[in-house]
């Protein structure tokens, strides 16, 4: 039997990343990512995630605050491949495109996502930091990342109820 392509291998990790996301497992992610795997995050460009450890330890706070998380299947050309994922954020619905870049070697090299709608990602904005920052940091650093995100969730999920009347 013939040794699996780059292409099979990037298809089976994508498989093996969709099925551990929605059983909401990081561990299982490990292997999947190169070890200078750079994950951009969906709520800034001012930050991005660097190294296995640290992109593995962000899922696990990703996966602790999205609920009812499900895939779709994946699409790819050449060495990146995407997938969608639905799921909710402290009761909000979140909708959510992943975009990974693999190495030779079929290890996630890059992983970029993004979150729609507005609401969801300041949902998402004022839950995921405040656990990311306790874990990196200290409490006070999350819980002060967590007030100063607050606001705008509000302000969004607010506006996101009203402004369609007026359209």
């Amino acid at each position: 039997m013939p040794a699996p392509t780059p292409d099979e291998k990037s298809s089976a990790a994508v498989a093996t990343l969709r099925a551990a996301a929605e059983r909401g497992d990081a561990d299982a992610l490990t292997d999947l990512f190169a070890p200078d795997v750079v994950f951009h995050s969906p709520m800034t460009m001012r930050l991005s995630f660097e190294g296995r450890d640290e992109v593995v330890a962000l899922h696990r706070d990703i996966f602790a605050v999205l609920e009812d998380l499900q895939t779709t299947e994946p699409l790819s050309r050449g060495a990146e491949w995407s997938f969608s994922f639905s799921a909710t954020v402290r009761g909000v619905p979140l909708e959510a495109h992943n975009l990974l870049r693999f190495n030779p070697e079929a290890q996630i090299v890059e992983n970029t996502i993004f979150v729609r709608p507005l609401p969801a990602l300041a949902t998402l904005f004022a839950t995921l930091p405040p656990r990311v920052s306790t874990r990196r940091r200290s409490r006070l650093h999350g819980t002060v990342a967590g007030l100063l995100a607050l606001p705008l969730a509000f302000a969004l999920r607010t506006a996101d109820r009203l402004v369609p009347k007026f359209l």
